[in-house]
């Protein structure tokens, strides 16, 4: 080979290999810019949890009464580490100066417990009270007939309704389509078990399918037969049922006033005879099927069904009850919001949600083939199938959780609501001002206590009575810290005065000569004498500007004033000496 040609092959090769090291290079960069993606994004997501653990959290100090024999209760625990302010700022320097701190309490004979509210800084005494729901909230659930005895179990305390589930209406004569049901509900001790704690008892009438609704909307006979059967069958309670919840699936547009009519005449009809009436409407109105401003002043409340976003007709599995979507599709937020743009009081609104998961085969989803609906299960069930081998996902976006589940081969992706989503959801409709929340559907749970946990922490107003500690043991570092936090502003006005002695010093001592000379051979001390008073500066701002945004830039600011000062004067004197 002539040496022109080994010269271009070695220069052939060469380029080879920057472009193969430019290709790796480039998906090198491409590997470490998803993988930052994906490392944002955990950390979102664990930031998420610390914030909604933080949200949720709460501690509990059991007395004992075998054990707790002193006129004092003593209890041990984390500092408490305020949202905002100086403390907040520096709390990993807190937290290790002072693992834990102890508080005393009085003793009395009705304390049961002692509860740490960590958001607010709250000590509770619990004092053993049965908890029992706000006044000026409800919380409905319904009872689905295939449930049978499972009404014994509920915790009626923390019910303020509960609807027997249901009277499906015959469209053609108005009657029960299944008599047999009505008659379990004659039969059943559940009103005498609401009644025993003011749970009031409702029947859910249903009427469901375009051709049934067609039929019994413009079937004026079978209405009024309606109205006389369900009116009978309410009588027939003995005062222990109070009304009904009226849900009418699939309402033809052409419907729309003979609806609007009905539940009119309905409503008066029942308000006639004592009863009250709740109408169940969908997440989204669409066609504007329901005529809310006019059927505003003839229903008691209107219970929003808030789930199934996604389900059997989804091509793609998501949050069943999600409180936030794309901008272009419903969510819990903007269904409450179309009342709202109406004009309609939030007190008139109850939100739903379901007890139940939803479990999608999402194997060719990543073939983009769309995933396959498989089944909806009961709360109960969606715990027992896979909780114990893996491990929930919240996902704060939407507010609900989901489980990602391999079998035998294939993926699977579960969607639910877990105690954490009840958490947020139901804190959600607190915000908004609703007059409270349904469950669908009672039995579904299997009376998980966090579930109904949620319920009380939200709704209800349990035993408990906010309580002051007698002593609080500020002991060791955390003493200092402490000292230095309580009297912040004086420290840093002594800081500040200290800095004017600096300077000041610093300028009176230049009329000394042997003073100077050092100075002036001595850079380094020059230095050192300017970046103390800068440091005095800012340390003093920082502490006495309390809760101003400018302290820092203020003591930078004074900081280099004072080293301008002290520079000018060092000059000034230096040109003397010249």
């Amino acid at each position: 080979m002539s040496a022109r040609g080994f010269l271009l092959a070695s220069f052939m090769l060469m380029l080879t290999s920057v472009m193969q090291a430019q290709g790796i290079n480039e998906i090198r960069k491409n590997v470490y810019s998803a993988r930052r993606k994906v490392v944002s994004e955990m950390n979102r997501t664990k930031r998420d949890f610390r914030g909604i653990n933080k949200a949720l959290s709460s501690s509990k100090r059991t007395v004992d009464s075998s054990m707790d024999t002193a006129d004092v209760i003593t209890w041990t625990m984390q500092p408490y580490i305020p949202n905002s302010g100086m403390i907040h700022d520096y709390q990993y320097l807190y937290t290790f100066l002072h693992a834990q701190q102890e508080y005393t309490f009085q003793r009395d004979d009705v304390l049961k417990s002692i509860h740490y509210d960590s958001v607010n800084n709250v000590f509770y005494k619990n004092i053993g009270s049965d908890r029992k729901l706000k006044e000026d909230v409800e919380v409905i659930g319904w009872h689905p007939h295939w449930m049978k005895d499972a009404y014994k179990y509920y915790d009626y305390n923390l019910l303020s309704m509960i609807s027997y589930y249901s009277y499906d209406i015959n469209p053609d004569t108005g009657e029960s389509w299944n008599p047999d049901i009505i008659q379990q509900l004659k039969k059943s001790s559940m009103p005498d078990s609401a009644a025993a704690y003011g749970t009031k008892v409702l029947i859910s009438v249903t009427s469901l399918g375009l051709e049934n609704n067609e039929a019994f909307l413009n079937n004026y006979l079978a209405q009024e037969q309606f109205y006389s059967e369900i009116i009978a069958l309410l009588n027939e309670g003995g005062g222990k049922l109070h009304g009904i919840d009226v849900n009418f699936e699939e309402i033809g547009e052409e419907n729309r006033e003979s609806f609007t009519s009905f539940i009119k005449t309905l409503s008066d009809r029942l308000y006639n005879s004592g009863y009250f009436l709740i109408l169940d409407v969908p997440y989204f109105n669409h066609n504007n099927i329901f005529d809310y401003k006019e059927l505003n002043n003839y229903v008691d409340y209107f219970n929003i069904m808030g789930y199934d976003f996604s389900g059997e007709q989804s091509l793609f599995p998501g949050s069943i009850s999600p409180l936030r979507t794309l901008d272009t599709q419903p969510n819990l937020e903007t269904s409450v919001n179309d009342f709202f743009n109406l004009g309609i009081d939030s007190q008139k609104l109850i939100m739903s949600f379901p007890l139940y998961g939803v479990t999608w085969d999402i194997t060719t989803l990543y073939a983009d083939e769309g995933a396959t609906y498989e089944a909806s299960l009961p709360y109960y069930q969606v715990l027992s199938n896979y909780e114990t081998d893996y491990n929930p996902y919240y996902d704060a976006f939407s507010g609900s959780s989901f489980f990602i589940i391999d079998e035998d081969g294939s993926k699977k992706m579960c969607w639910y609501e877990s105690d954490v989503s009840f958490q947020v959801k139901f804190q959600w409709v607190q915000e908004k001002n609703l007059k409270g929340i349904g469950l669908w559907a009672m039995g579904y749970d299997q009376g998980a206590p966090e579930i109904w946990q949620a319920v009380a922490n939200n709704f209800a107003t349990d035993s408990l009575v906010a309580i002051q500690p007698i002593e609080s043991k500020l002991s060791g570092p955390y003493g200092i810290v402490a000292d230095i936090v309580r009297y912040k502003k004086v420290i840093g006005l002594g800081f500040l005065t200290f800095a004017g002695f600096v300077i000041l010093g610093f300028v009176l001592s230049l009329k000394d000569w042997r003073v100077r000379e050092i100075l002036f051979q001595n850079q380094s001390f020059r230095a050192i004498y300017t970046a103390l008073f800068l440091v005095l500066s800012i340390l003093g701002l920082e502490l006495y500007l309390e809760g101003s945004q400018w302290n820092l830039t203020a003591g930078l600011a004074m900081g280099s004033i004072g080293f301008l000062l002290i520079n000018i004067a060092f000059t000034k004197y230096r040109d003397v000496l010249k």
